[in-house]
């Protein structure tokens, strides 16, 4: 996406700006100069670890299908509330100037769980320039019955000022959907922040709910049109001629742009919520994070310009730029065993080497970077020979696939973030000459 682009996605760009009032959200000057948002959004914490060594999971985050639902102001996009969900303290939500208590955010987990604590973190608030600015005290109500409610209060903590804060829920304490209220600050009479979200337990239901992401959505980059059968995602949007294809996982959709036919290609990391009506996600190019993609529903009869292509959208890929990235071939945690999810997506690379005979793939594994490299790279390795088995075992000449494994080498998005590890564990397949 083109440097015009990122303006565009913030203050007086037009795109942004409309859809940000569509959404009731008001543009001001930012409570500070941050030039840098975007880059921001791709550095995070090192992943907590459990008792037995493990990492654990922070359920509060958009690669784990969280998603803002609502929030009482918010100070811009610099500040949304969305921020609250990235991984990462460095920019969080900040309320609208004068608004009063309390401020709410509510959130939607990506499935029931049953929670044991929840991180306030308030470590980056501007303490220097805004004395008193960190949310103090808060409550913390959860429902499992709906978006609306009824809520019942579980919590109610002071966050330490300037710092990070956990606190333990009730033993029991289970939840779809959370509503933090912020009841008061440390003493700033214009604005509240609070930089992160973290909340950890066990997700109870063994699946998310299904949606459906078909369909055509009003965001920042216009309306986007997506195409679901079964896992697989297709979709185009005007903006520069795009083009997307990708893998739908729960509720959290991973996909590769493309514009310019080709010219132009990135990753991106979206959310939908389970009435599939919003959508909460952060887009990526060579390898860093660039702002956010996010809309909503569009009214009936709003479609963009662009058209489905009859042909395939992994074909096209193919066709445009020579290599394709695969997001739905899933493996066993650790392993090069496939899942038995990843069929669907098997079956279109198979559809489209039957399709035409004269066409040779090399296919790479990637990993994200936790752990050691060079496990890394054996076992990109060993599940980049896994995908060719798979095909061979169909029909497919073993002469016309190569497997490469480049482990942790080649990301396609920042490793500093759960967002971006997500989009870096991924298949690719390049046309070979």
């Amino acid at each position: 996406m083109s440097q015009g682009a990122v303006r565009d996605r913030f203050p007086g760009g037009g795109v942004y700006s409309t859809f940000l009032e569509t959404m009731n959200i008001t543009i001001r000057s930012s409570c500070r100069l941050v030039p840098f948002v975007c880059f921001f959004l791709c550095i995070g914490p090192a992943p907590a670890e459990q008792n037995d060594g493990q990492p654990s999971v922070d359920l509060l985050n958009l690669a784990e299908g969280a998603v803002v639902l609502s929030q009482s102001s918010q100070f811009n996009e610099k500040w949304a509330a969305l921020l609250l969900l990235d991984d990462t303290a460095e920019q969080g939500w900040c309320t609208a100037e004068g608004a009063a208590f309390p401020h709410q955010v509510v959130i939607e987990l990506d499935r029931t769980s049953q929670l044991t604590s929840i991180v306030f973190d308030n470590s980056n608030a501007q303490e220097d320039s805004y004395p008193g600015i960190s949310a103090r005290r808060i409550e913390v109500a959860v429902s499992s019955e709906s978006s609306a409610g009824p809520f019942s209060e579980v919590l109610e903590v002071e966050a330490e000022k300037g710092k990070k804060s956990e606190f333990e829920f009730p033993n029991g304490t289970q939840a779809r959907w959370l509503r933090i209220s912020v009841l008061s600050n440390w003493g700033n009479d214009g604005y509240t922040e609070l930089m992160e979200l973290e909340a950890y337990g066990r997700q109870l239901e063994e699946e998310a709910s299904e949606v459906r992401v078909s369909g055509v959505y009003r965001t920042n980059f216009g309306l986007v049109l997506f195409a679901q059968e079964g896992s697989s995602i297709s979709g185009c949007y005007d903006w520069d001629q795009g083009a997307l294809t990708g893998n739908l996982d729960g509720r959290v959709i991973q996909f590769e742009w493309r514009e310019n036919e080709g010219q132009q290609i990135g990753t991106a990391l979206m959310v939908l919520s389970s009435t599939g009506d919003q959508l909460n996600g952060l887009w990526y190019e060579k390898g860093a994070c660039r702002g956010f993609w996010v809309g909503s529903r569009a009214a009936p009869g709003e479609r963009p310009s662009c058209q489905l292509q009859h042909e395939g959208s992994l074909q096209k890929s193919l066709r445009e730029s020579g290599r394709a990235i695969v997001y739905g071939i899933h493996f066993d945690l650790d392993s090069d065993r496939l899942r038995s999810d990843s069929e669907a997506t098997l079956q279109e690379v198979l559809n489209v080497m039957e399709q035409q005979p004269e066409l040779a793939l090399i296919v790479e594994g990637h990993t994200d970077s936790t752990g050691d490299a060079a496990y890394n790279q054996d076992l990109s390795r060993r599940r980049a020979r896994s995908v060719v088995a798979w095909l061979v075992e169909q029909g497919i000449d073993s002469g016309r696939l190569e497997p490469q494994g480049y482990g942790e080498d080649r990301p396609v998005a920042g490793n500093e973030t759960a967002q971006g590890r997500a989009l870096n564990r991924r298949v690719e397949l390049k046309r070979k000459p």
